[in-house]
């Protein structure tokens, strides 16, 4: 393995998901269908879901995504962005993500990460901490590094979002690739979140959309999931990343939050 010291700081960049939730329902008639599934309200609605992915130690999902970017300019311009993850609580992570303005792949094996830029064959290691938890909030504090969506695969999804949301709203049935499902609006100060949720168990997230609300021209980032697996075969090798003969570890830079 060459080994070139290079630094170079390689970013995953992406929202996080969830607010947590001061809950109405916005359209009382409408609120008859969820009480036929026993669901009555989107905190309901919301926490069945946070409880579900709470409980499920080991998944994977696909998701496909689209997010605006502000050119100096002033127009606004659409990317896009396809992510596979394989979760493995309470300590393995493994997304793979393939972009229009990057391509890298993050391990998580519970002593340290790497993030892996493939078109570059460059790499880098650090140590990490021993639970999930703490080292999505250590690597993106540390680093700068943020894994998309990582609140949904951390072991309490609601934990992370109960400080944000001033409202919750019940937007009626929609369409998601042809398939019903709940829709929510959650307001919050500086963002608002929008999820489409399955009308069949398990209540899972099937599009997301993020709307920052205090950045200029409000840009959004939508995520469409999808191939919920909750009982996947994952190879013992999946989260660790060996790198091979024509591969260069590289070090980061230390993140600039703070400065």
């Amino acid at each position: 393995m060459k080994h070139l010291k290079i630094v170079l700081c390689l970013l995953i960049t992406g929202g996080s998901l969830f607010l947590s939730p001061t809950l109405t329902v916005a359209q009382p008639s409408t609120s008859l269908r969820l009480s036929t599934t026993g669901v009555k309200t989107t905190e309901e609605l919301l926490n069945k879901v946070c409880n579900f992915l709470k409980e499920r130690s080991t998944f994977t999902v696909e998701i496909d995504i689209t997010y605006d970017n502000i050119l100096q300019s002033g127009e606004k311009v659409q990317y896009s962005a396809y992510q596979k993850v394989l979760v493995n609580k309470p300590n393995q992570l493994r997304s793979d993500y393939v972009g229009d303005q990057r391509n890298t792949s993050f391990y998580y094996d519970g002593k340290n990460f790497t993030l892996f830029n493939p078109n570059l064959n460059l790499y880098g290691t650090k140590p990490a901490p021993s639970n999930l938890d703490e080292a999505v909030n250590n690597i993106e504090e540390k680093y700068g590094i943020t894994i998309p969506m990582s609140n949904l695969f951390v072991s309490d999804p609601c934990n992370a979002i109960k400080s944000e949301i001033q409202e919750s709203l019940y937007l009626g049935s929609s369409l998601v690739n042809r398939e019903s499902t709940y829709h929510i609006l959650l307001v919050g100060e500086t963002r608002n979140i929008q999820l489409w949720i399955s009308q069949q168990e398990p209540f899972v997230p099937l599009k997301a959309i993020i709307t920052y609300k205090d950045l200029p021209e409000s840009p959004q980032y939508t995520a469409m999931f999808s191939n919920w697996d909750f009982k996947p075969e994952i190879g013992s090798d999946t989260f660790t990343f060996s790198p091979s003969e024509d591969t260069f570890q590289i070090e980061f830079l230390p993140s600039d939050k703070g400065n």
